[in-house]
């Protein structure tokens, strides 16, 4: 009988073993899905739409080409950015798909830009 008990004990602990190994790398996978999808991009264009909530807006970056992003609490808006001013937008894609903005500056000495800071206005 101590012999048989010897191999349950050893059934189990192999199982239990086989258990922790299985359950952490599902773990392990799901933790890369859930880091940033990319390094932040950079992008230039013109203003050509500011949704009314004020948190996104549409940047056409070449002819009929519109790129849409969105904005959040850490996103720097470096001056006054309106429809049809020409900017530079740091972003990077997020998981769900979308383009959020990091950095938004208006370019060259003829724009708009007062540089008081805020949101798209």
């Amino acid at each position: 009988m101590t012999l048989r008990k010897v191999f349950v004990f050893a059934s189990m602990a192999g199982l239990f073993v086989l258990g922790l190994t299985a359950r952490t790398k599902p773990v392990a996978a799901q933790s890369q899905s859930d880091q940033p999808s990319a390094q932040a991009q950079t992008v230039s264009g013109k203003v050509s739409a500011i949704g009314s909530d004020h948190k996104s807006f549409s940047l056409e970056v070449t002819s009929g080409n519109t790129m849409q992003f969105v904005l959040d609490q850490n996103t720097q808006v470096q001056g006054r950015v309106s429809t049809g001013t020409n900017a530079t937008v740091q972003y990077q894609k997020k998981n769900d798909g979308t383009l959020l903005a990091l950095m938004i500056a208006p370019q060259g000495a003829g724009n708009n830009g007062d540089n008081s800071g805020g949101n798209p206005q």
